[in-house]
């Protein structure tokens, strides 16, 4: 349906009462059918009116002296009646306007037995009559809409193919978890939608978040919003979408594993104080359970020691969020670290990029082996020499030395992230810092690192004493 109502009535009692009306039900965001709104220059009127009163849900028939003497009002009425005869639900809402049940006998014994409400009840009388049964039988769309007015949000009519798209939103799951399939899953910045339930009011708020989550989502992705986004234009970015700093205050650890850069104190703007609140917590139970570590992952930038992480954690949780969270950069671990080497980043307080700086420095999970697609192969012949170099020192156990080859794929693969990132610094420079921090050396020695804590284990597992089958008895 396009219209909520259409309105039947005499053109005598358009300035007296029906122009009014229909501006008094649009103000409370009903679609209204009125010939005085809908008709253009150059409109065909029958077919108009035959479109009005095909897709309108309701009838309001503005029952006059007028209206007695008329052809159109009557080929409308009778239209209307006709589509409530063939369907189950109410249709025509009787409008009394000058007239007395007498009137409405003499003219139509059947709209004199049904309940109407008169003019002379004032306008805002009959409003909240028509209201009363236009919004409990509206469909979850309309709830939508009105919440998205609401809200600030101008959507388009309810036959536009947006609503669609948002009823396929509606259904998606959050984007986090075990094995979720990418094209049913939110993306980043997504937060979970209240419940449908069975009431089409439950079912339209629904509608109305994934609607209003569409719109900073779609943002989120062109603008980016990422870990690497200065805190001031994250908090430009929630204050600017309806709706989203109000979900955010609801679910504060969401948010932080979205913008970790917010968690940092001072930084998080409006949250601070939720933030803290959630930082005390989880310190006070990790505390009382004993734990190696002294907060929860997502506020380690607001503890003085970082929560006894290890930069490496820290550094892969700031980026990748949780083990089972949503997919918080859209970037690759690559253009982390030459976004960290570039002076882009000095928006972060030092000891915080300096922890960043060395975790991704120690982490294993930078270097890059294949060619992106977005670049052809006879461009990058010597795509994965560098991390070549890096297998073959580590096996043979020598130190490592830079050829032509893997300082060309470094180059390459951080021109990529200079041009993806805006990095002011020349591809250059910043190889220049990457080789002054030691990446490959200090990755290298991080695998070192994890053969020999693999072997420990394996060795473990071999010592660990077994029991018989049959008396329990260690050999």
């Amino acid at each position: 349906m396009l219209f909520d109502v259409f309105i039947c009535h005499a053109s005598e009692d358009k300035r007296s009462f029906v122009r009014p009306l229909a501006e008094a039900l649009r103000k409370e965001n009903v679609e209204v059918w009125y010939d005085d709104f809908t008709l253009k220059l150059g409109d065909s009127i029958r077919r108009a009116l035959d479109r009005g009163l095909k897709q309108s849900r309701f009838g309001i028939i503005v029952l006059s002296r007028a209206f007695f003497g008329k052809k159109w009002p009557q080929y409308e009425l009778d239209a209307l009646a006709e589509r409530e005869m063939q369907g189950s639900d109410k249709i025509l809402l009787p409008v009394w306007h000058g007239v007395s049940h007498n009137d409405i006998m003499g003219y139509s014994p059947a709209l004199a037995d049904r309940k109407a409400v008169s003019s002379e009840a004032g306008i805002q009388e009959v409003v909240d009559e028509i209201l009363d049964i236009v919004h409990p039988q509206q469909s979850p769309l309309i709830v939508a809409r009105d919440m998205l007015l609401e809200w600030g949000v101008t959507p388009p009519v309810i036959t536009d193919k947006y609503w669609l798209t948002v009823v396929e939103a509606a259904n998606r799951i959050p984007g986090y978890g075990v094995n979720i399939p990418e094209d049913s899953a939110w993306y980043r910045w997504s937060f979970p939608l209240p419940e449908k339930g069975r009431e089409p009011r439950k079912w339209g708020e629904r509608l109305g978040w994934a609607a209003m989550q569409m719109n900073w989502v779609k943002t989120a992705e062109k603008v980016p919003i990422t870990p690497l986004t200065p805190a001031d234009k994250v908090l430009k970015f929630i204050s600017s979408h309806p709706g989203l700093q109000e979900i955010c205050m609801i679910l504060p650890k969401l948010l932080a594993e979205y913008a970790p850069q917010l968690t940092i104190r001072g930084f998080g703007g409006p949250f601070e104080v939720i933030f803290e609140k959630e930082y005390r917590k989880s310190c006070t139970r990790l505390t009382t359970n004993k734990a190696d570590h002294t907060c929860d992952e997502e506020w380690v930038l607001r503890h003085p020691n970082f929560g006894n992480f290890e930069p490496s954690e820290i550094a892969f949780e700031y980026f990748h969020g949780g083990l089972f969270g949503p997919h918080v950069s859209p970037y690759e671990d690559a253009d982390h670290v030459f976004w960290l080497l570039s002076s882009v980043s000095s928006w972060l307080p030092r000891e915080i990029h300096t922890l960043l700086l060395n975790g991704a420095r120690d982490g294993i999970v930078w270097p890059w082996f294949i060619i992106p697609e977005v670049v052809p192969k006879k461009r990058w012949k010597t795509c994965g020499e560098l991390a070549s170099a890096m297998t073959t020192a580590k096996s043979k156990r020598r130190k490592f030395r830079w050829t032509s080859k893997a300082k060309d794929d470094a180059l390459n693969r951080i021109s990529i992230s200079v041009k993806k990132l805006r990095l002011t610094e020349t591809p250059q420079e910043i190889f220049k810092r990457f080789v002054t921090s030691r990446f490959p050396e200090y990755y290298i020695q991080a695998q070192h690192r994890k053969s020999r804590n693999q072997r420990g284990s394996f060795r473990r597992l071999q010592k660990k004493p077994k029991r018989q089958a049959n008396n329990g008895i260690r050999k």
